[in-house]
C-alpha cells in the first residue's frame, strides 16, 4: 500500500494535470469539451487549488497528523466530482463526445483515488 505522503503526491500531480488541461485546452481549442470557457476556468481553478493543497501536504508531511488533511482532500475531491458531473449534465446538449469521455474518465479516476484515500485513513486508524 502507498504511504499517506505518496497519496498527497499522486493527488497533487493529478490535480495539476487536470488544471493544466482545463485551463489550456479550451483556450487553444474552444469547442473541444463543448463547455463555456468560464466553466472550464472555474473547474481548472479549483483543480489548481487542490494541486497546491495536496503538494504542500506532501512536502510538509506530518507523520502524526496527516489524517484530517487527507480526509479534507478526499471530501473536496468528492464534491469536485459531483460539481463536474452536475456541470456536464447541465450543459449536456453542448458537451462533445470527447468532453463526455474526458469528464467521465476524470471523475472515475478521482473517485478511485478518493476510495484509496479513505481506505488509507481507515487502515491507519485501525493500526493504533
Amino acid at each position: 500500500m502507498l504511504s499517506p505522503k505518496n497519496f498527497f503526491l499522486i493527488d497533487g500531480i493529478g490535480a495539476a494535470f487536470t488544471a493544466a488541461i482545463l485551463l489550456s485546452v479550451p483556450l487553444l481549442f474552444p469547442e473541444f469539451f463543448g463547455l463555456p470557457l468560464a466553466v472550464t476556468k472555474i473547474l481548472g481553478g479549483i483543480a489548481f487549488f487542490f494541486a497546491i493543497y495536496s503538494l504542500i501536504n506532501h512536502l510538509l508531511f506530518n507523520a502524526k497528523n496527516w489524517k484530517p488533511f487527507m480526509q479534507a482532500i478526499a471530501i473536496a475531491n468528492t464534491i469536485y466530482c459531483a460539481l463536474s458531473f452536475g456541470v456536464v449534465i447541465w450543459h449536456y446538449q453542448e458537451v462533445t463526445g470527447i468532453g463526455w469521455i474526458y469528464f467521465i474518465g476524470e471523475i472515475s479516476i478521482i473517485l478511485l483515488l478518493v476510495l484509496w484515500e479513505f481506505r488509507a485513513v481507515k487502515k491507519f486508524n485501525q493500526q493504533k
